[in-house]
């Protein structure tokens, strides 16, 4: 029988058949995420997926930008497949899946709410749309010129206007190994903060 297991930066052996059941830590995700070049690497210059995390997580709300910076985890582990080549591969997009679900259970996972609900969030609408206008920004930045090709990534032109406003690092990638790692610890702390604020304003119940 093959054996289905990697190996990751801090020597854990990660198996991709028991993703549940293997150790995986946020540095071997920012790691992992640093070291993958957007665009299948065919950019003009290195632009990790680590960055891209980051940029996204900046385009939506606070208490979803944890969320943002896993929205592309998985891609870690099992490095970035093309769009193209993803829906040609009939068995990919399940192990991607499943792998993705582990990663939410673990770092987004909430008793209260369920499993199904930590995978969600990695995936919402404003997510999702953040994703795509920092794409759009990011080929028209980093790639070559090609008229109508970009045009089919769907991007909002309004959050491509906000997205432009953000400026591409192209960091080495250590920096956007710990630009990653700083970015989830600082979120952390302002869904706190935002979390007190709002309990705050909660109008006080009146006493009988």
């Amino acid at each position: 029988m093959a054996d289905t297991r990697i190996m990751l930066a801090s020597g854990t052996l990660f198996d991709l058949a028991n993703p549940e059941g293997s150790e995986l830590s946020l540095y071997d995700i920012a790691f992992g995420l640093g070291r993958v070049c957007c665009f299948a690497g065919h950019t003009g210059r290195f632009y990790s997926v680590a960055e891209h995390c980051c940029h996204v997580a900046r385009l939506v709300p606070v208490k979803q930008a944890r969320a943002a910076l896993l929205h592309d985890a998985s891609e870690a582990i099992i490095g970035d497949v093309t769009r193209p080549l993803k829906a040609m591969l009939s068995e990919y997009r399940a192990i991607e899946e499943r792998l993705e679900h582990a990663i939410a259970d673990r770092f987004l996972g909430d008793d209260t709410e369920g499993k199904m609900f930590a995978y969600y969030r990695m995936h919402t609408p404003e997510i999702k749309a953040a994703d795509r206008a920092m794409c759009a920004v990011e080929a028209r930045e980093l790639m070559p010129h090609a008229a109508g090709y970009w045009e089919g990534i769907g991007a909002d032109p309004a959050d491509v206007e906000r997205a432009r406003r953000i400026r591409l690092q192209c960091d080495k990638p250590e920096f956007a190994t710990m630009q990653w790692l700083r970015a989830w610890h600082w979120y952390g702390h302002a869904e706190e903060e935002a979390a007190v604020q709002a309990q705050d304003v909660q109008p006080q119940a009146v006493a009988a």
